[in-house]
């Protein structure tokens, strides 16, 4: 199970990074433009800020799986194993209600985003689809914090957390 959902972790990691590429690689060409012919290219930042909800979003469950975020230790780990069992499934718990909760707001956006039409401002790029991969990441990367949580729960990883 844990080798499935790091391929689809890997799998949304390098569609982000083939998307952050394209975005360095159209970045590159405008500033080219910009340069070299005074004329940039209408619309990039449109297209950058788009991608960016798209790179961040297909990253976050690859970041999640390698425990590459940030953390600040406010402490050192707790003396008792069981307190710092119940600490990490209390986070994990609370981290999985953050995406659930990306999700159904998520879907909200997506039925104003039909109704008012929204778009970005220079090329009325439509918010639709970026709100569609927004929510179908945020689901993804709960999907596996809740897999995560019910392996160490039931297959007893808890203990090789705490190793």
């Amino acid at each position: 199970m844990e080798k499935q959902i790091d391929k689809i972790a890997t799998l949304m990691a390098i569609v982000s990074g083939i998307v952050l590429s394209l975005l360095v690689a159209l970045t590159f060409y405008d500033v080219l433009l910009r340069y070299f012919f005074s004329s940039p290219m209408s619309g990039r930042q449109d297209i950058v800020e788009m991608g960016m909800v798209v790179c961040l979003m297909l990253a976050t469950p690859y970041t999640w799986r390698v425990k590459g975020h940030i953390s600040v230790d406010l402490y050192q780990n707790f003396k008792n194993r069981y307190v710092e069992i119940l600490r990490m499934l209390i986070v994990k718990s609370f981290v999985l209600l953050i995406f659930i909760l990306i999700a159904w707001r998520s879907i909200e956006a997506i039925e104003d985003a039909n109704l008012f039409s929204e778009a970005t401002n220079m090329i009325l790029i439509p918010h639709y689809p970026f709100i569609v991969i927004v929510m179908i990441a945020a689901l993804a990367n709960a999907l596996i914090i809740f897999l995560e949580i019910s392996l160490e729960i039931f297959k007893g990883d808890l203990n090789k957390e705490l190793k």
